[in-house]
């Protein structure tokens, strides 16, 4: 077995790649062990991952929403003591329950002992109109997902992951998760609901919605005249996270073909077209 990046034997692996980090509340969208090696897997953890959950955006979300990494500690965030003092809010889980608490400086905890005023707490606050930066940080991250969405589409065809890493086709996107080769890769990122938003399941569940992703094929060719026919086409790997829907192109750095896309079809998303629209009431 080889791994799905480095194309080096992962036959040795111990940990097993998630999709969707933990970090952003997947529990279940998991690679087979060995598809991506242990290597692989924590260079991605380090310089892929973590750039994009350290984005501003995404730091409020998580804490916000009190989502935890498999360490279970949450990103702390800076607010103010009484408009005056900065200081560090932390959420912690203690007993199924969220904890907040408060690193305060020396000097305001002085002023507030001596002081009649209440304290007031200034934070910050995630809103669905924040929207992560369209740069490399977010599309190395995105063609990392992607790869391995793909891999795991196709999971259960014969050799389909030995095919998959031979395939130079996937060289492009495979390279640039790995190695940051291409500087502008663009991206559609795109709220498509919020983030806070309650659905109802079709099995009568309620509850957020973590993520959901698919792929889109877009014919850019069709040859009908050889003995064979066929239809070339780029695929989009479209995935919402918390309500912002983001697509890449996984044929190259271009977006043009879904953007062309959606205006075909009004707007909307490949997440809930004909085939995705009984899932949910």
């Amino acid at each position: 077995m080889k791994c799905l990046f480095c194309k080096q034997s992962s036959t040795d692996t111990k940990s097993v790649e998630h999709v969707v980090p933990e970090s952003l509340g997947n529990t279940k969208f998991i690679l087979p062990l060995g598809y991506v090696c242990d290597k692989c897997n924590n260079y991605f953890a380090r310089e892929v991952e973590k750039p994009f959950l350290e984005l501003p955006e995404l730091r409020l979300l998580r804490f916000q929403e009190s989502i935890p990494n498999k360490k279970n500690k949450m990103p702390a965030i800076d607010g103010l003591l009484n408009g005056n003092y900065r200081i560090k809010l932390k959420r912690k889980l203690s007993h199924n329950e969220v904890v907040n608490e408060a690193e305060v400086t020396p000097e305001a905890m002085d002023k507030l002992f001596n002081a009649s005023e209440k304290a007031t707490i200034i934070v910050p606050a995630f809103t669905n109109e924040m929207l992560p930066p369209n740069n490399a940080i977010t599309s190395r991250f995105l063609a990392k997902m992607a790869l391995e969405a793909f891999a795991d589409k196709l999971k259960d065809i014969e050799n389909s992951l030995e095919d998959l890493v031979n395939d130079t086709e996937f060289d492009m996107i495979r390279n640039h998760a790995r190695l940051g080769t291409i500087k502008n890769w663009p991206c559609s990122i795109r709220r498509i609901y919020n983030y806070d938003k309650i659905w109802e399941y079709s099995d009568g569940l309620h509850g957020q919605m973590v993520h959901e992703s698919d792929f889109l094929l877009i014919p850019v060719e069709k040859n009908n005249n050889s003995s064979t026919e066929y239809i070339m086409a780029e695929i989009y790997f479209v995935i919402a996270l918390w309500g912002i829907e983001f697509a890449i192109n996984m044929a190259g750095p271009e977006i043009s073909g879904y953007e062309d896309w959606l205006k075909t079809h009004n707007g909307e998303s490949p997440l809930y077209c004909e085939k995705n629209k009984n899932f949910l009431k």
